[in-house]
């Protein structure tokens, strides 16, 4: 679930149902399991205060016919009236729906670990200031524009604006700094040297002495190389069918990475003097004044600081970003961790490897969790459906591969283990982003636009649902659409 405000200032509550179906054939045989996330509309929220969202989650839930006690799962942003553990829209549900867990959005997650590691560095405040002030200079100028499109010694590829919310998407500004960098260069220096406009020739020359240090150049390739393994993740987790154990994969083999590649600075060094060598920019890091704190009379030590300014770059830049970043994904998604941690068991490398004793004692902790939905035979269920096809488990990677395995590939078997089954659905059904309910905002924007803002809130729902789910739209049978139609509206006196 989540909210934004319309062209006429109203917010728009935009909420999703994901489920998991079993895809059938014209013979009633299962062919496919089905990770689903339907949009059923938008609905206007008048307040912001958590008891009223709950109230209008509540009431949408029941208009559809829905019962908010099968819920297993819940995902919002991070604000705190969402996700606020005492009186938060989640805390709220919870109380209501004791197994409906909540997952923080990943994909907000990821965007506010690249925040705080850009934060919390100067260096790196201020060379996303540099990319963001060129663009913002070449980009306003039809004519500046044009003039670096004539260089194209390189490579072909275009500036990208730096999006102020979606920090995952600066890879691809910072790719094109890259591989334009000589292109940019040679167009500054050049509106430095023919430009009649003081203020154009003083931006470039500001623009341009700030990108010849070879400090800036090393930042173009560490950053690169961050938001190169960020943009992947990012979107990858934006799918519909994306499980939870994937997710928590894919945040783990980052922090792998990034954790391996801190230790690689030569490397990036090398890289950067090859980018910089290209320019003539010396690969020699800028040795500034170091400030230093005064000794007090009563003090013995006097302040130290790293005097090399190649060192210095390397502890408080490079080590720094990298640990912000690897620190932030390891602390912010624990709740994911923490989720993905209760069904462990039915993750298929676990399954497939753990001894009869663990799998019986982690079964059971899953059972206590969901006694409801799964029946104390859960684990001996396990055990069975593990002896039974050891090897083919052995083969899958994912939990919807598993469900694959049973529901499609052996569904005579699903009968006999019917917990397991509930087990790996219930996986599959807890949410991973809000990527879909802010995807049914560009529609939004679309049908209610400036010149149609006034329409009714049944209507503007009506038609984002026709665009949203446009494939099932299209299975429904038109003509008996039309006739209910005709017999709803039609005058019960001829005229």
């Amino acid at each position: 679930m989540d909210t934004t405000q319309d062209i006429s200032k109203v917010d728009q509550m935009s909420q999703i149902f994901r489920y998991v179906s079993v895809e059938r054939d014209q013979n009633l045989r299962a062919c496919s399991v089905t990770v689903n996330e339907a949009f059923l509309g938008f609905h206007v929220i008048e307040d912001q205060r958590a008891a009223e969202i709950e109230r209008n989650i509540v009431a949408c839930v029941e208009s559809k016919g829905l019962d908010l006690s099968k819920c297993r799962g819940q995902g919002y942003d991070g604000a705190a009236t969402m996700s606020g553990v005492y009186s938060g829209v989640q805390a709220r549900i919870a109380k209501r729906e004791k197994n409906a867990l909540y997952v923080h959005c990943a994909a907000h997650n990821l965007n506010l670990v690249i925040q705080d590691a850009v934060a919390d560095i100067a260096e790196v405040t201020s060379f996303f200031d540099v990319v963001h002030n060129l663009y913002t200079f070449f980009g306003e100028s039809v004519r500046r524009w044009a003039f670096l499109s004539s260089f194209t010694s390189e490579s072909s590829v275009t500036l990208k604006r730096l999006c102020p919310t979606r920090w995952s998407s600066r890879h691809d500004s910072l790719l094109a700094l890259r591989f334009r960098f000589v292109d940019i260069m040679q167009a500054l220096s050049k509106l430095i040297l023919l430009s009649s406009k003081p203020k154009e020739r003083d931006d470039a020359a500001n623009l341009k002495k700030k990108m010849e240090s070879f400090e800036f150049v090393l930042l173009v390739v560490l950053q690169t190389k961050i938001f190169s393994h960020v943009n992947i993740i990012s979107k990858v987790l934006q799918s519909k069918d994306m499980e939870l154990s994937s997710a928590v994969q894919l945040i783990q083999n980052a922090v792998t990475a990034l954790s391996t590649y801190r230790d690689h600075f030569e490397e990036a060094k090398e890289t950067a003097a090859a980018l910089a060598e290209k320019w003539g920019i010396s690969a020699e890091f800028t040795n500034k004044r170091i400030k230093k704190v005064k000794r007090h009379f009563d003090e013995l030590c006097m302040d130290q600081r790293l005097a090399d300014p190649e060192e210095r770059f390397k502890t408080t830049v490079f080590y720094r970003c990298l640990d912000i970043i690897t620190n932030q994904l390891s602390d912010r998604f624990k709740g994911m961790n923490a989720v993905f941690h209760r069904f462990k068991i039915i993750q298929p490398a676990m399954l497939a490897s753990e001894s009869d004793e663990t799998v019986i004692s982690e079964a059971t902790k899953l059972q206590e969790l969901y006694n409801e939905d799964i029946s104390a035979d859960f684990p001996g269920q396990l055990l069975s459906f593990r002896s039974a096809l050891q090897e083919e488990v052995r083969s899958c990677s994912t939990v919807k591969d598993l469900a694959h395995l049973l529901l499609v590939e052996n569904s005579a078997l699903s009968s006999t283990v019917p917990d397991v089954c509930v087990a790996l659905l219930l996986f599959l059904t807890l949410p991973v982003t809000v990527a879909t309910a802010e995807r049914s905002f560009s529609k939004l924007k679309l049908i209610k636009s400036y010149l149609r803002n006034t329409m009714s809130q049944q209507r503007l729902s009506g038609l984002a649902l026709l665009s949203i789910e446009n494939e099932r739209a299209r299975r429904l049978n038109i003509e008996s659409i039309v006739d209910d139609f005709a017999d709803a509206k039609a005058r019960r006196r001829n005229f």
